[in-house]
């Protein structure tokens, strides 16, 4: 029989929605490791969180029965895979992407009404990752429609907790995945050379790092960059 924890709290109320800030502060002093059905566990101080990222021997990233690289994977399975990512976002290319991301921020930027209100998360946050994440990676423009509305429908699928709508959206995005590299594996050496092709080509332990017969969607980003968020906060005790 699974085992019952008592929530602590629920990170979907009202007043948590309503001023999370406020929320969080109150939780770091009155249960900074907390149990929600919702979202199971979170860590409210920065302490705790760095202990979680760094303590591989009592934390593990392999959470998932479904695998995913390298962000799924703990030491030393993981370091191979993240040697071979981190080149992608050194210094020097992430200063070449620099304008690319500007320039969709102030396209975003220039799409809103003037003088209406605005959702912030809906008009620039949401669609901003989602283009800069296409751009990154290689992927036509023509993929930001069907991807927010992926986005949207993993989100509700989540949310309700719904696992045969949960590997419906999954399947869905492994097929956007798989016609965009097969048209590279098509092209050959003539496949345009972006960061797609490249990690295609990448080799991990000598072996093919996007292997014809794995799930897409292990090697390549499901809709944004969620991690992100949580390697800023545990770079910064001063946001805790």
């Amino acid at each position: 029989m699974a085992e019952q924890r008592h929530q602590d709290w629920n990170p979907r109320a009202k007043d948590v929605q309503q001023n999370q800030i406020r929320a969080y502060d109150d939780m770091r002093q009155t249960c900074p490791v907390a149990w929600s059905d919702y979202q199971q566990w979170t860590l409210f101080r920065h302490a705790d969180v760095m202990r979680v990222l760094e303590d591989h021997d009592t934390f593990s990233n392999a959470v998932s029965a479904h695998l995913s690289v390298p962000n799924g994977m703990d030491p030393p399975e993981h370091t191979p895979y993240r040697k071979a990512i981190e080149p992608y976002f050194a210094p020097e290319p992430m200063a070449r992407f620099e304008p690319q991301c500007r320039d969709i921020a102030r396209a975003l930027v220039t799409e809103l009404q003037k003088n209406q209100p605005v959702d912030v998360v809906d008009a620039l946050s949401r669609p901003f990752a989602l283009r800069i994440q296409c751009a990154f990676m290689g992927w036509p423009d023509g993929l930001h429609q069907p991807l927010a509305q992926w986005v949207m429908k993993n989100h509700r699928a989540t949310l309700a907790a719904d696992r045969a709508a949960m590997a419906e959206v999954a399947e869905e995005f492994d097929g956007y995945i798989r016609d965009l590299l097969d048209t590279r594996r098509q092209a050959g050496d003539q496949a345009a050379d972006d960061v797609t092709t490249r990690l295609l080509r990448e080799q991990v332990n000598a072996i093919e790092a996007v292997s014809t017969d794995a799930p897409e969607r292990a090697m390549f980003p499901t809709g944004g960059f969620n991690h992100l968020p949580l390697q800023f906060l545990g770079s910064d005790p001063k946001t805790f």
